[in-house]
């Protein structure tokens, strides 16, 4: 143990932890930062797209491929879409009450699809100028209505998909 009491030994030992201690500050400081991982939420356009469907919701047949096509949409513009179902008895006045629900909520479009949705929106749409509407099955386009004819599912599935593309298109441009 003599080496240590050496006075020579001292400084250079010192200095030498003092080397390493700015090494290693300098090596944290300049480390690489891990980049942050990209956002796991969607970011959404301010449009939203309602379906409103009778009480089978989206087992129905034109509500199932009607949805499909908002998906799309939804997909590759980044748009809410959301839908709700009639229940109750399948009345122009019990459907009414569910339309004016997604009408006040500020959907972009409304698609009906279902004798009694399709009726409620044809009923309430003035009460609501600032939204598009779509009805699936109907296939005639009227006062502001846009039909999307019955078909097959492929068939529905791009008719609403272009009408809601096109009432997202209509909206952003104003």
């Amino acid at each position: 143990m003599k080496w240590l009491r050496w006075p020579g030994l001292l400084a250079p030992a010192s200095a030498l932890v003092l080397v390493l201690v700015l090494a290693s500050v300098l090596l944290w400081l300049t480390w690489p930062q891990e980049e942050e991982p990209p956002p796991r939420e969607r970011r959404y356009e301010a449009f939203t797209a309602c379906l409103l469907t009778d009480d089978r919701g989206l087992a129905g047949t034109e509500a199932k491929a009607a949805w499909d096509g908002m998906q799309a949409v939804s997909t590759a513009h980044l748009i809410k879409v959301q839908y709700l179902s009639v229940d109750g008895p399948q009345t122009t006045a019990n459907a009414l009450a569910y339309f004016n629900t997604l009408a006040l909520e500020g959907c972009g479009v409304v698609v009906a699809a279902g004798e009694a949705p399709i009726a409620a929106l044809s009923q309430g749409k003035s009460r609501f100028p600032g939204s598009r509407y779509v009805t699936v099955g109907a296939g005639r386009t009227s006062d502001g209505v846009l039909g999307v004819p019955a078909g097959t599912a492929e068939e529905i599935r791009a008719g609403v998909e272009s009408a809601v593309d096109r009432a997202r298109s209509d909206a952003t441009t104003k």
